[in-house]
């Protein structure tokens, strides 16, 4: 027979148990789990099942078994035929990302009627859709992220009061939609700090600027796609701009983008990666508050002196390129942490490279450098995790 203290520790160790089997994995976690793709496998081992894709398998509705995956967390349905969301997800408790776009879902409606549905989303991706209502009730999801990409027939109007309501909603998707001006509701949505306005090349910049800069919250603006030479002096009216993406704008001026670069000083993050730049102009060492530099994948062919006046430079990346040497002025950036300069044909680095002490990583192109060169390398750097990379495509 039970005894009060015996109930109150069965009771305690269910409870730990229920907990356990409740919790969610990590995201390092999730990086190493099986990703399945054939329901009919999946299903042989339902509950080791966290990532399931079934995505361009023509499906008009999902099977009753779907039901089954109650511990999937990442579930990816793009490129099918689905005209709404799934009423079966509800019964998915640990849903944390789910992937809907490319269907033909018009409403955006979550059954939110039992409470302990859809708890745990935080991600969705519902671009490209012939989508044209948001439902009040997801404000009932605590999303953190919403992707609308290419979700042309939208009453933009009409969108965000029910995005608004979303109070944990931090990041925003509005790439592809033909905007000529950005919805100056924008900056009504407080939380908002990730801004993803790529493949709008009609949008007034000037005036769209202006008006959402009120929403002192943005942290990270993504332009991509716009084919922009410069950028608007208005981006600098953001006083917590802290990240600009202008990777694939092939006609980037870029001595008119650092003029007005230089002058947001809280920016920290500048990605000109993909713009089929030749050169780089002695401006760049204007740049004197960035941390993260991405120049990948251009047509670099050397780099100027001044970019050894970017003294808080702690990542650059500069792989894809077609860069020999190194300026001896490289030595002066001694913040750098991570240096990718794989797939170049780099055959040397000055030795005054020895100056960055707090260098933990870096990338080398294989089979390009001296072994007199690699030799100096490995003795300077012998507490540096070094990876010598194989040459590959550009377009990979």
């Amino acid at each position: 027979m039970f005894t009060k203290a015996t109930f109150i520790i069965v009771f305690l160790i269910a409870s730990l148990t229920s907990f356990s089997q409740s919790k969610l994995l990590s995201e390092e976690e999730m990086e190493d789990a099986t990703i399945y793709t054939n329901i009919d496998k999946a299903l042989k081992n339902a509950a080791e099942v966290y990532i399931l894709d079934l995505s361009s398998q023509g499906l008009d509705k999902l099977p009753k078994t779907i039901t089954r995956f109650r511990n999937v967390q990442k579930l990816i349905l793009t490129d099918n035929q689905l005209t709404e969301i799934p009423p079966q997800l509800a019964r998915m408790r640990k849903l944390q990302t789910l992937y809907i776009d490319s269907n033909n879902i018009e409403s955006l409606y979550f059954d939110t009627s039992d409470p302990r549905a859809f708890q745990n989303i935080e991600y969705l991706y519902v671009g490209f859709n012939p989508l044209k209502t948001i439902p009040e009730n997801i404000k009932n999801l605590e999303l953190t992220s919403i992707s609308l990409s290419g979700c042309k027939y939208l009453d933009l109007k009409k969108v965000f009061t029910p995005l608004a309501s979303i109070e944990s909603l931090s990041e925003l998707d509005l790439s592809y939609l033909n905007l000529d001006t950005i919805p100056f509701e924008v900056a009504n949505l407080y939380g908002l700090s990730v801004l993803d306005l790529s493949a709008n090349p009609a949008i007034e910049w000037d005036t769209s600027f202006r008006f959402i800069s009120q929403n002192k919250s943005i942290e990270e603006i993504i332009l991509q796609h716009n084919k922009l030479s410069t950028i608007s002096p208005e981006i600098s009216r953001f006083k917590n701009l802290s990240s600009l993406d202008l990777s694939f704008n092939d006609k980037l001026n870029l001595r008119e983008v650092f003029e007005v670069t230089k002058n947001i000083e809280q920016l920290k993050s500048l990605d000109i990666s993909n713009c089929e730049l030749k050169t780089l102009p002695n401006s760049i060492g204007d740049q004197k508050n960035l941390y993260e530099l991405y120049l990948n994948n251009n047509n670099l062919n050397s780099l100027p002196g001044a970019i050894g006046n970017l003294e808080s430079l702690e990542i650059i990346d500069l792989s894809f390129n077609d860069i020999e040497e190194l300026p001896e002025e490289f030595g002066n950036l001694q913040s750098l942490e991570y240096v990718l300069l794989a797939n170049n044909p780099l055959h040397y680095i000055p030795q005054n490279v020895e100056n960055l002490t707090d260098l933990k990583y870096i990338e080398l192109p294989k089979n390009t450098l001296s072994k007199d060169n690699l030799k100096a390398i490995k003795k300077m750097w012998k507490d540096v995790e070094i990876e010598f990379i194989k040459p590959d495509n550009k377009d990979n």
